[in-house]
This record gives structure tokens, sequence and C-alpha cells, in this order.
């Protein structure tokens, strides 16, 4: 996909969209989960909306479906994990940031806020392998850190 500054005339919007548009664009997948997750709230999206409008969840309108729709989410729910900063040793602090850092593509300031704010989620909506795998690269910085 080209970035959206290559040609804005292709799209007519004012400069200011254009604009706002290549930022989204460029965010970190961080931030691009507490963007949508801010507009879900001020829109007042709920997760059941979100899911049917964009495909996440099905059922719901079959008579005595409840009970295996039900049953169906939490298989899904197993299958994405969210990572979990709990804690780190103290003498291993900048090594915790510094890897931090580069798991979410952050900023030193933010790496060094999320760290300092334990117990806080570093990543989420992870396939098990690969939280599996950022937990034994934090875990070896002197992280404590858990699967959710």
């Amino acid at each position: 996909m080209p970035p959206l500054e290559s040609d804005p005339e292709k799209v007519v919007a004012s400069p200011h969209i254009h604009e706002l548009a290549n930022e989204i664009v460029h965010l970190n997948l961080l931030e691009l989960k507490e963007l949508t997750d801010k507009i879900a709230v001020h829109f007042e999206f709920d997760d059941e909306m979100m899911a049917a409008n964009y495909g996440g969840g099905g059922g719901g309108g079959a008579a005595g479906g409840d009970g295996a729709g039900a049953e169906v989410e939490a298989v899904e729910e197993k299958t994405i994990f969210d990572l979990k900063l709990i804690g780190f040793d103290a003498k291993a602090k900048i090594k915790v940031i510094k890897e931090v850092r580069s798991i979410g593509g952050l900023g030193l300031k933010e790496a060094k806020e999320l760290v300092e704010g334990a117990p806080k989620v570093i990543q989420k909506d992870l396939k098990q392998d690969k939280a599996e795998e950022l937990k034994a690269k934090l875990e070896a910085v002197g992280a404590q850190v858990e699967i959710v």
C-alpha cells in the first residue's frame, strides 16, 4: 500500500484530512489500538457491535443458539492473548525499558512510563506463540511478565 502523501490529489479531501490520515497510517500498533479504543468509547461502540460489523462474531439470531454461541466465543478468546508486564528487577530497569521500547515500537519516554507504571499491558491481541516469544525476551532481561 503506497503512502497517503504520494498523490493527495487522487482523494478529494481538505489538506487537514490528508495530514491526519498520514499520521494515522504511521502509528505503531500500540498507538493504533489506543486510537481505536478511544474512538469506540467516544462513539459508544460495544464489542458485540464491532464483532457483528467486522466479522468477529456470529450467531445470536438462531433460536436456542445462545449456549453454542457462548461456547464458540470462549474458544475464540483463547486464541488471542495480551502480554502484561507485572514487574521487573530494579537492577534491570534500563534493559527492560529498552526491550519494551523495541517490542512496542515506542519512544524512550513512552517505554519508561509504561515500565514504571507496571502492571501494564505491553502488547494486545497476540497469538500464543508470539506472546510466548516476547515473554521469553522480557524475562531474559529481568522483567516479570504474564500472558493473559
